[in-house]
């Protein structure tokens, strides 16, 4: 199993994650305390938006997911937050900022302190650590208690009185003692009781039932105000679930539906709605809830879901409430007792239009969760017609191994193929591997991808028994992945971006990480792998055919907001877990950054372990690496230069152009793969075939594979070696024919006792077998610069109940207006290792290096007797053409930093011998 959820657009509403992956996490790993693997999910943790990120799972769950998901948009958007800061306001805060305070205190005085404190404050709490577990004490969640009981019975949506942070407080003790038990004390009713007075004396309260919630506003104040109110009401009776005795649950459940009418569906209580609806979820995996059901006690709770359902989709402000009511009440189908009172209110919504959301969740109910015969209802052959009309298309590739179940046109899908190739071929070169891990099954990936974001909450469940409450989910035994095509406004991520990302998975799992995800070893603890996991797929995403892994800004956002405070050092980059938060996706994925840039080696070391299934070697190798204090110092640098990237404009984002990356499949120019080998003969030594076409392929293909001499004795020294020949290469063919547009290539398998390595480059072929157009010179593609735009950074939710909220979002800070650049020297101090290159023969393959890092390498004055390929980070080949024995050239570089340069002359010496291209370059 992996874990993953797909980013969406960045929300502070008080709504919950899939409690079911919550559940499938404790299920599958410990967390280190007392609780075992069959522990009962835990209690809400910290929430910080909407998912985005797609869960990843070995197995289908043994179970339907039935949690009920979260709200709509509303309550969620974050605009005048932003409006005011682009205009210069800044909004008066509600609360303070935390200070040490917050460990200092105690009792009484702690509970006054944290009443003053915003509630994001608090999300430090869910850090379980050494610092927080007398925090959270017994006798403090029974002050803070005390206090919030007060305040609940006060409280009024216009005028914020610390109820939010103190219900966050109560919530944290809740969620990190579940874990911890060991460290913080044991709770039980001498806490369960005064928390449940605060839900209590909330729901008792008329201002939740009689004020109705106010519009969004564009005033920056009084858009805190409303939130302030939305979080209080939804993290104070969240606080049920935290608890979660039935004793105390029932009667408030029983109150509070037995109340809840359409004429309140405008009201704060609709925020209340979710955090109800999830306990009673987490009530029917308690031991002898049964009981209690077929005892009578629930008959009054029963009647009044029964009765709401009855009233439809206009007793709700939200459509989703209404399913989830739908999906509860449904629930108590289960039970021999209730199902009387629950089947007809169900089931009458089958009289909805078809296919519609009623209809669905209805079919759901009835199949799905209460095993009713279908037909009795006619709706045996309900996901056979969904499927039908939900996914017209099915595009096949690379011989019927990439197969897209969609209603997306062909077009709308080919950039999406061809950002994949990008991805495998960049993941294969990082990791210098060709074959899947042993036993691996999955040669084939499915990949279904519904058209809307709608029709995706509505459907899946139905289709799948799968959570909708993320950006998709990908099953790894079976290798199907499902996901939706989403607009601007509801994700910031693309669909590219979640595809680019959820290809990873698949891909690590197939050739770096044996087994099925969850089911070795490694991820008997929860906090081993969820930072390679997320940060490698992360930083993987935006791989490219010429331009290698570029640095993602959507990544570089998360730290940018609040940087230096928000670094995070290796060591806590490496114990990450999803129930801190998603915010680790972002600084895993700048770790790996940094390894693949600065530390190669180490990355490789990493990735072998794994695949070497060796977690006595990882869990070494990953102490060692948190223990290295001046590696973190080197990190922290590397993060500071991006964050200052960013906030300068310089980092773009994941994207596959056309015309750039890839055309349309009939402006190809060459369909002859003796063409192709012509022009691949002149600058690698591959042999070319047609390697996809026919019935499973949509695009033709071909590919070339060979074998390279690698004159590296390191494995690093190989992988930058074969890195130099292959880039060069790419940049020689462009030029030649638009299909070396879309080329990419790898190598692999190092020999080096041998000396060799294996190559291997793919493309695409025009349609057809016959005599080639004539090639037209193209110029290599320029990529535009990326245009900054201002946005708040996509938060990642967590993967667990529900969560705790965020104050409104994140005020951007001043955008530089220059680019980093590394401190100034005096540039008599610059100078190269070596300024004389010398071969036997024609080609020279150099990698230059200075005394001291620089900010790039410049070709100043170019070969005069030859061709050179330079790149700026210092890389270089060389092919000799004069014939002027005795005679060597030379080349002019210009090292920089900062404002300071030096120009170095750099003999290079090839012999003009007589020589095959191959020969050349195999001596280089």
């Amino acid at each position: 199993m992996r874990i993953k959820k797909v980013i969406n657009k960045r929300s502070t509403q008080a709504g919950v994650l899939a409690i079911a992956l919550a559940s499938i996490m404790a299920a599958c790993v410990t967390t280190g305390g007392e609780n075992t693997a069959e522990s009962a999910p835990p209690p809400a943790a910290s929430q910080q938006g909407n998912s985005e990120h797609a869960p990843v799972l070995g197995e289908p769950p043994s179970h339907p997911f039935g949690l009920p998901p979260q709200a709509g948009a509303k309550g969620g958007s974050d605009h005048p937050q932003v409006s005011a800061l682009q205009k210069g306001v800044a909004a008066a805060p509600l609360y303070a900022e935390c200070d040490q305070r917050l460990f200092s205190l105690s009792g009484a005085a702690l509970a006054s302190y944290v009443a003053t404190v915003e509630g994001r404050c608090i999300n430090r709490l869910f850090e379980a650590d050494a610092a927080t577990y007398p925090v959270i004490s017994a006798a403090n969640m029974q002050a803070v208690a005390k206090e919030a009981r007060l305040r609940a019975r006060q409280w009024n949506p216009a005028k914020p009185n610390g109820l939010w942070p103190l219900a966050t407080f109560l919530k944290a003790g809740y969620f990190t003692q579940y874990s911890h038990a060991r460290e913080v004390g044991e709770y039980g009713r001498t806490v369960d009781q005064p928390v449940m007075q605060v839900v209590s004396a909330l729901a008792d309260n008329p201002a939740i039932w009689l004020n109705p919630a106010e519009d969004e506003s564009q005033s920056s104040e009084a858009w805190e105000r409303q939130n302030d109110a939305r979080q209080s009401v939804s993290e104070t009776m969240i606080l049920a679930d935290s608890v979660r005795q039935p004793e105390y649950a029932l009667p408030l459940l029983s109150a509070f539906f037995g109340r809840y009418q359409g004429q309140f569906k405008q009201s704060y209580a609709q925020y209340a709605l979710h955090p109800m609806q999830t306990t009673l979820f987490n009530l029917h995996s308690q031991g002898g809830f049964d009981q209690k059901v077929e005892a009578g006690q629930l008959d009054g709770l029963v009647k009044s879901l029964a009765a709401i359902v009855r009233q439809g989709r206009s007793a709700f402000a939200d459509e989703q409430m209404f399913l989830n009511t739908l999906r509860e009440t449904g629930r108590f189908m289960l039970y021999p007792r209730t199902t009387p009172i629950a089947e007809p209110a169900v089931a009458g919504h089958l009289n909805a239009e078809r296919y519609s959301a009623a209809w669905a969740e209805a079919v759901y109910a009835l199949k799905k969760i209460a095993k009713v015969p279908c037909d009795r209802y006619n709706i045996c052959n309900a996901e056979a017609e969904l499927k039908a009309r939900l996914f017209p298309n099915r595009w096949s590739f690379d011989n019927g191994n990439l197969v897209f179940e969609t209603p997306l046109s062909r077009k709308q899908v080919e950039p999406l193929y061809y950002a994949m190739k990008q991805v495998e071929a960049q993941l294969k070169r990082v990791s210098g591997v060709s074959q899947p891990v042993k036993d691996d099954p999955n040669a084939r990936l499915r990949m279904v991808i519904y058209g809307t974001k709608t029709d995706y909450g509505r459907y899946q469940g139905l289709l799948n028994d799968l959570s909708t409450d993320n950006g998709g989910i990908y099953i790894e035994n079976g290798a199907t992945f499902y996901t939706f095509e989403r607009t601007s406004q509801e994700s910031t991520l693309s669909l590219e971006e979640l595809v680019r990302h959820e290809y990873v998975h698949y891909l690590s799992g197939r050739f770096i990480q044996p087994g099925m995800w969850g089911s070795s070893e490694f991820f008997r603890d929860s906090r081993r792998m969820p930072w390679y996991d997320e940060g490698f797929a992360e930083f993987m995403a935006w791989s490219t055919s010429r331009e290698g892994i570029k640095v993602r800004g959507h990544v570089v956002d998360v730290v940018a907001n609040n940087w230096p405070a928000s670094f995070q050092t290796p060591a806590q980059i490496m114990r990450s877990s999803y129930s801190d938060g998603w915010d680790f996706y972002s600084h895993s994925a700048l770790w790996f950054y940094f390894l693949h840039r600065n530390e190669p080696g180490l990355l490789a070391d990493v990735l072998q372990q794994l695949r070497n299934d060796d977690v006595k070697g990882f869990d070494a190798l990953v102490k060692r690496l948190g223990a290295d204090a001046a590696l973190s110092a080197r990190f922290k640098d590397f993060v500071g230069q991006q964050v200052a990237l960013q906030k300068a404009g310089q980092l773009g984002d994941t994207s596959t152009i056309e015309g750039q990356d890839w055309l349309a499949q009939s402006a190809w120019q060459l369909s002859d793969v003796a063409h192709i080998q012509s022009l691949m003969g002149k600058v690698l030594p591959l042999a070319c075939r047609v390697w996809a076409e026919g019935a499973g392929s949509e695009l033709r293909r071909f590919e070339c594979t060979g074998q390279t001499a690698i004159r590296a004795s390191t494995l690093t020294a190989a992988h930058q070696e074969s890195d130099v020949l292959l880039n060069n290469a790419l940049k020689n063919l462009q030029g030649s024919a638009n299909n070396m547009l879309a080329l990419n290539c790898f190598a692999s398998d190092y020999q080096l006792d041998a000396h060799r390595a294996a190559l291997r480059c793919e493309g695409p072929l025009a349609n057809g077998t016959g005599p080639s157009p004539t090639a037209v010179p193209t110029a290599p593609p320029t990529r535009p610069t990326a245009t900054p735009v201002p946005t708040s950074p996509p938060t990642r939710p967590t993967a667990v109940p529900t969560s705790v909220p965020t104050s409104p979002p994140t005020r951007p800070t001043a955008v530089p207006t220059t680019v980093p650049t590394l401190p100034p020297v005096n540039p008599n101090n610059l100078a190269l290792l070596q300024t004389r290159f010398s071969s036997a023969g024609r080609c020279l393959r150099v990698i230059l290096a200075a005394n001291q890092q620089v900010d790039r390498f410049v070709l100043v004055n170019s070969a005069k007797l030859g061709r050179i390929n330079f790149a700026e980070y210092g890389s270089f080949t060389y092919r000799r053409d004069a014939d002027q024995a005795g005679l060597a050239d030379s080349i002019t570089v210009r090292l920089q930093r900062g404002t300071q340069f030096k120009d170095i002359r750099v003999v290079l010496d090839a012999k003009p011998v007589n020589q095959s291209e191959e020969a050349c370059w195999a001596g280089a």
